[in-house]
């Protein structure tokens, strides 16, 4: 016998007594418990109270302006598998009633194992989507691992993601900001909703009204055909507005105006249309600080601000790069049919110790061009596209509590230390590239361009001169590669 704390709630929702009664015992089921209401005030005060996991809702007997019962339910209990009961004369009414929200529709005289059926459907849907989010949050942490900033901004993501909260994404281009809105929205209650992205930095100013809300045919020139606008598509899903920052001052007027009333009307229509959305915005620029040079509109800051995540870029999140290498190589490898299953240790010293401007973007980028490139089941560093091996320190940085200092007791800087380290191999070595290149774990090409960038004389002007010649020569043909000295 199931727990009162896993029983699933019906709320049987009926102005007939008599269907009520006739009913009574179809509702009688193992693993479910029932709450009846006579009116449609005690339905809405049941809504209010407690989470109800199915809704059936006979709109026979009730006032014909209260068929938007269904979008009430659908605001305040998301996940609420809504299902109406009519007669043959409502089917109009049920097919809006389906528009916003409601799951079926019965027509009566309707038979208890009819109520069984949908109950069933309904609720292996429901216990499927819960075993799914739970892996993918399992999934998540795993990935975000090591990371306490990131730790904290995900649990704050599970956290706000099954209410229709409002949500501000901030951080830099690339570091997975639209990947942090998808999260919210596959945990969210509106699962079944669509998920509609939104670029605001580029749509014209002068297209934005019409992306946003549609148009009538014939509006203006160009509009051969009505066309719904982008809140509509979302319409029990999700719209994400991606570079909000970017709005034109009367763009975000009108999205203000959105956001207050949740109405709005197509362009060239009088008829006002009421959706049930919920916004996630994202902006790689500070807002705060637009507000104060009064390029953002105060009022629309607070609407959209309600939750704020904050996506630290790549650099200040290092701890989860292997994850992402691993997501990354398990990605490209079912979209290439590949079958990469490890990375060099040079490669990984490479990845690991890259300072990725373009941040997840970018390194999503670079696993996708080496899974091309690998020749075998493993990425090694020639397979790494080149620009990584650009200015690259042939050290590492001192580790902790180890800096070196100089006689006045200051920090030398690493690219200092470097110099004066291949510095000290050519005299050991008496400038012999190819052993010092040896030495040092790189190509002769990498050696004589750090050479070249830090000025250093030596000694053997006729080898500097060959090597100069042949490396150039090569390099038109071949990449450079080297592998990072810890």
């Amino acid at each position: 016998m199931a727990s009162a704390e896993n029983l699933k709630t019906i709320l049987y929702a009926s102005l007939a007594k008599t269907v009520t009664s006739f009913l009574g015992d179809a509702f009688n089921l193992k693993g479910f418990r029932t709450i009846n209401a006579s009116t449609i005030a005690n339905a809405l005060s049941v809504i209010e109270k407690e989470p109800v996991d199915f809704v059936f809702l006979d709109i026979e007997s009730m006032p014909k302006q209260e068929i938007d019962l269904v979008s009430y339910i659908k605001s305040r209990s998301p996940n609420a598998e809504i299902i109406i009961l009519c007669s043959v004369n409502e089917l109009d009414e049920a097919a809006t009633a389906l528009r916003n929200g409601a799951s079926f529709y019965l027509v009566k005289p309707v038979k208890a194992s009819d109520i069984h059926t949908i109950l069933a459907k309904l609720s292996t849907k429901a216990d499927r989507q819960r075993e799914y989010i739970v892996l993918e949050q399992r999934i998540l942490s795993d990935l975000m691992a090591g990371s306490p900033a990131m730790q904290k901004t995900l649990k704050l993501a599970m956290k706000i993601a099954p209410t229709s909260s409002t949500v501000l994404i901030s951080g830099e281009s690339g570091t997975g900001k639209e990947f942090f809105a998808r999260i919210i929205h596959r945990m969210s209650k509106r699962l079944d909703g669509g998920f509609v992205p939104m670029n605001c930095g580029a749509i014209p100013d002068t297209l934005f009204e019409s992306e946003l809300f549609g148009h009538k045919k014939g509006s203006f020139t160009g509009a051969d055909r009505d066309k719904p606008g982008l809140v509509e598509e979302a319409h029990l899903g999700t719209l994400f507005l991606d570079e909000v920052g970017e709005l034109s001052p009367s763009g975000q007027v009108k999205l203000l105006r959105f956001l207050q009333e949740r109405t709005f009307r197509r362009i060239g229509e009088s008829v006002q249309r009421t959706v049930n959305v919920r916004i996630i915005a994202a902006s790689n620029k500070d807002l705060t600080q637009l507000v104060t040079e009064g390029k953002f509109r105060e009022d629309l800051f607070y609407r959209i601000n309600v939750f704020n995540l904050l996506l630290p870029p790549l650099r200040q999140r290092k701890e989860t790069i292997p994850n992402l290498i691993n997501l990354f190589v398990h990605k490209n490898n079912d979209i290439l049919d590949k079958h990469v299953n490890r990375i060099s240790p040079a490669a990984e010293s490479l990845l690991a110790n890259y300072g990725y401007p373009g941040n997840v973007r970018e390194l999503e980028n670079i696993i996708e061009h080496a899974v091309v490139m690998a020749e075998g089941n493993e990425i090694t560093e020639k397979d790494l596209p080149e620009f990584l091996f650009r200015n690259r320190l042939l050290l590492e940085g001192p580790g902790k509590g180890a800096c070196a200092e100089n006689q006045q007791g200051g920090i030398i800087p690493l690219k200092q230390l470097e110099r004066d380290h291949i510095k000290r191999a050519l005299s050991l070595l008496d400038n012999n590239y190819t052993e010092i290149a040896k030495k040092l774990g790189v190509s002769r090409s990498t050696l004589w361009r750090k050479i070249k960038e830090y000025e250093i004389e030596t000694n053997n002007p006729v080898e500097t001169r060959g090597t100069e010649t042949r490396i150039e020569r090569v390099s038109h043909h071949t990449n450079t590669r080297g592998i990072f000295i810890p």
